[in-house]
């Protein structure tokens, strides 16, 4: 049976607005006026009338959002919170609940944004570790873990890092909620990392369906083409002067095991057994140790280990990694990829004009999303990602039966 969250009509500067959430004195994002009422389907199947309309309803009104201090409000009363925001109903099938998943958020702002992401992908027979920078906001830290008091399988993870960009605290921030979540639960079959900017592409029995497809085989990116290995980053070491990374000479030594260096994504779907290896394989850490000086080595350790035969990682994958697909994130690239938001470090930031495309991307996740930005786009994603979850579509398996790392595992 299909739930809505509560819904209630305001009067703001002389305007009926309906809001998704009854909060009391707080309004939960995504505001409509009725005059601009935006319709997600037509702008999913690419509608440029109601694309135009969203544009221009955007460009005068801004999303009202809760802040880190209205959660610590919110969430102290723990039942309003979770009947509030929607926790406690939703569909489970017995696949799901015989099939759970460990997830890592790290997030270094936006308690709304990461309550947002976590609500899309909660179901009480998964995990869930939050990973908060050292350096966000006491507010922030504060409002998640009032968050995560109220569930028995959401927790902060027990080791915050200050995150440096590319800096190793990044690739260690995923490693520590990677030991926690072992701790929690024997269960749970596969670990996603998710920044709190990303936002999934399929329903939880839908991720569920595929990682059963997988069985076992770990979906991490490789690169070994020269244009895009960015040599520079670990032909050097590097040293964290305040916080920012400084190039201190030639590294001397070389990767052990006599393994080839590969790039890839920070983000990826790993294989429980993948994490133990991690966590407990000598190979494993030798290889941490070396990229500890190195730049960026979030984008290389997963990887390096995955692709590498001789350190023998469950999961990985033998073949020519170029040749893989990679399905854990989509991102669109600057002078890559088609981009209807805007290019932000040469990555999109996705707005309404690209639902379209996403809908029909084999990937798991999305990356990535601003809240402040084109927030129609999130809220509509958000909006088709809950239909077809009281309303579960076909699956189509093919696809996903045929890729190649499946085939070699």
């Amino acid at each position: 049976m299909k739930t809505k969250r509560k819904t209630v009509l305001f009067c703001i500067s002389g305007f009926s607005i309906i809001s998704m959430f009854s909060l009391s004195n707080f309004l939960r994002v995504y505001l409509s006026l009725y005059e601009w009422k935006v319709n997600c389907r037509n702008i999913i199947d690419g509608d440029k009338e109601e694309i135009s309309k969203a544009l221009q309803y955007m460009k005068y009104y801004s999303p009202i959002r809760l802040l880190d201090k209205d959660f610590i409000n919110i969430a102290t009363n723990c039942s309003n919170f979770l009947e509030t925001f929607g926790y406690n109903i939703y569909p489970i099938t017995d696949e799901e609940r015989h099939f759970p998943i460990a997830f890592s958020i790290p997030t270094f702002k936006d308690a709304d944004q990461t309550e947002r992401l976590l609500h899309s992908i909660y179901r009480p027979q998964n995990f869930y570790c939050i990973h908060v920078d050292n350096s966000s906001s006491s507010y922030l830290h504060e409002a998640l873990l009032v968050i995560a008091k109220c569930f028995k399988n959401v927790f902060i993870v027990s080791k915050t890092e200050n995150i440096i960009y590319k800096h190793i605290s990044r690739l260690k921030a995923d490693i520590n909620c990677m030991s926690d979540l072992l701790m929690k639960s024997q269960k749970w079959k596969y670990f996603i990392n998710l920044p709190h900017q990303q936002f999934p592409l399929k329903t939880n029995l839908e991720l569920v369906k595929i990682l059963k497809i997988y069985n076992g085989a770990n979906d991490i990116e490789g690169i070994t083409s020269p244009k895009r290995m960015v040599s520079e980053r670990y032909m050097y070491s590097y040293k964290n002067v305040n916080n920012s990374l400084v190039r201190i000479g030639l590294k001397n030594d070389t990767l052990p095991y006599n393994a080839s260096i590969y790039k890839g994504s920070a983000y990826g779907i790993f294989s429980r057994k993948f994490v133990q290896y991690v966590l407990f394989d000598k190979r494993a850490k030798d290889v941490l140790e070396y990229m500890e000086d190195i730049m960026s080595p979030d984008e290389y350790y997963w990887a390096t280990l995955n692709h590498n035969e001789i350190l023998k990682a469950p999961g990985r994958f033998t073949g020519n990694p170029e040749k893989k697909a990679w399905l854990a994130v989509y991102v669109a690239w600057d002078r890559t990829n088609q981009c209807q938001g805007k290019f932000v470090r040469d990555i999109c930031i996705f707005g309404v004009g690209d639902l379209k495309e996403l809908v029909s991307r084999k990937e798991l996740f999305a990356n990535k999303f601003y809240p402040d930005f084109q927030y129609l786009g999130l809220k509509c994603l958000e909006e088709y990602i809950n239909n077809k979850t009281f309303n579960p579509m076909r699956f189509d398996s093919f696809y996903y039966k045929q890729l190649s790392f499946i085939k070699n595992t």
